[in-house]
């Protein structure tokens, strides 16, 4: 944690600490070795491709015009009704997020196609980015969602089990969204008033025409998952082909366009490659301490139950979240709260679920919440304080989502248990 106060980065800050345990607990030999071999052998894993084809998928997507699709087919549904734009806005991030798999670029790419949008036509600005910067978390839920592959990988889990568990909380979360977005825009309609445009049954329907991408990939990614043709890795690469094919058909495809797509995805990939690494390091030392085994062992001597212990482990999360980026706050924290979790007999799909719910959390969260700070950069005359003032009623939807996922498993666990069948 000094270390993060410091500015250091987290997969550094993680490796750093992890190194100086193994050296001090083990001598140079132990951690000598260790640094020797398991970094690169943890990251060059093929399943670890999934990764950067998700994200590769997502940025063509990006390159095919996909947001614009998705938002005008959106708007020409919902743009009528009080708070149509905001709507629009949520109903567009929850197409996108079934074709991208980043919070952050899902906020980016929808709010630059929204933002501008929802003030031209009066809308309040700190409503309007906070709107969209609550949207964009979506990504992290529906699949084809990096971070929850990224938590597979991590915890040893299904990717496929995975993937398919953000989609039940990821649709409710859309839906509450929307309601409190139709909600504020009746109780204060200053704040998002009723778009005068009218738009005919026959170009609402025409409009279903943009979505046709999104299902192509939605068909090749998560059908191909669900029925168990392919595995995950390749309904990975095939998603990436098929949204290269989408670039292509868009007559968008040029060497500039492809260039930027593998350069984001490189970017993306390391930043995460180089957590994993931290990460491992980091793990191996506190098992190496006996660390996690000392809290197992404190946690059953308190005699209390499995969910006050999840209960307590997520209020941490939301603390962490507040100041240190999702994928730093899950290396960080996992190594003690997995060996925990299995030990009480918890389902780690569900709890899987439950700490992207509140990583995602952590991202709209001030101080350091991201964001926060994407929003800002597309509406820069907006302040921080407005934007924070707009997200507070999402928020109380993404804690009610938590609730209800904790109190009901199968929100999360039902389409996993189908596949088994």
């Amino acid at each position: 944690m000094a270390l993060l106060v410091l500015g250091l980065p987290v997969a550094f800050s993680l490796a750093l600490v992890g190194a100086a345990g193994l050296w001090l607990l083990g001598g140079i030999p132990l951690a000598g070795n260790f640094l020797a071999t398991e970094p690169y052998s943890n990251v060059a894993s093929f399943t670890l491709v999934v990764i950067p084809m998700f994200v590769l998928m997502g940025e063509l997507a990006v390159a095919a015009g996909m947001a614009q699709q998705a938002y005008t087919t959106a708007r020409a549904w919902l743009g009528r009704l009080p708070g149509g734009l905001m709507m629009a806005a949520i109903g567009a991030s929850t197409i996108f997020a079934a074709v991208s798999g980043s919070s952050v670029a899902a906020t980016t790419t929808i709010g630059r196609v929204s933002i501008a949008e929802m003030r031209r036509n009066g809308y309040d600005g700190g409503i309007a980015a906070g709107t969209v910067a609550v949207a964009g978390t979506l990504s992290a839920l529906i699949p084809p969602s990096a971070f929850l592959v990224f938590y597979a990988l991590i915890a040893d889990q299904s990717i496929s089990r995975m993937l398919m568990a953000g989609v039940g909380p990821g649709l409710l979360s859309a839906g509450l969204f929307i309601l409190v977005a139709y909600l504020t825009a009746r109780w204060f309609p200053r704040l998002a008033p009723v778009h005068p445009d009218r738009i005919g049954w026959k170009e609402r329907i025409s409009s279903l025409g943009m979505t046709a991408p999104f299902g192509i990939l939605v068909l090749v990614v998560l059908g191909g998952i669900y029925t168990g043709l392919v595995t995950v890795t390749e309904a990975a690469a095939l998603g990436a082909l098929a949204a290269l094919a989408l670039v292509a058909a868009a007559r968008r495809l040029s060497w500039s366009t492809l260039g930027q797509a593998l350069a984001a995805t490189a970017r993306t990939s390391a930043m995460i490659f180089l957590i994993i690494v931290g990460g491992v390091i980091f793990s191996r030392f506190l098992a190496f301490s006996g660390v996690p085994f000392a809290l197992v062992a404190f946690i059953q001597s308190l005699d209390v139950s499995p969910l006050t212990v999840v209960v307590v482990m997520l209020v941490i999360l939301t603390v962490l979240g507040m100041f240190i980026d999702p994928v730093g706050m899950v290396m960080l924290t996992l190594p003690f709260f997995f060996p925990i979790v299995q030990d009480l007999g918890i389902d780690p799909v569900w709890f899987g679920v439950l700490v992207v719910l509140q990583a995602e959390l952590g991202v709209i969260t001030p101080p350091i919440g991201i964001h926060l700070f994407v929003v800002k950069q597309i509406a820069p005359d907006v302040p921080l304080s407005g934007i924070i003032r707009g997200i507070l009623p999402f928020m109380i939807c993404q804690i009610s989502v938590v609730a209800l996922v904790l109190l009901f498993p199968k929100i999360a666990l039902w389409l996993p248990g189908m596949m088994q069948h």
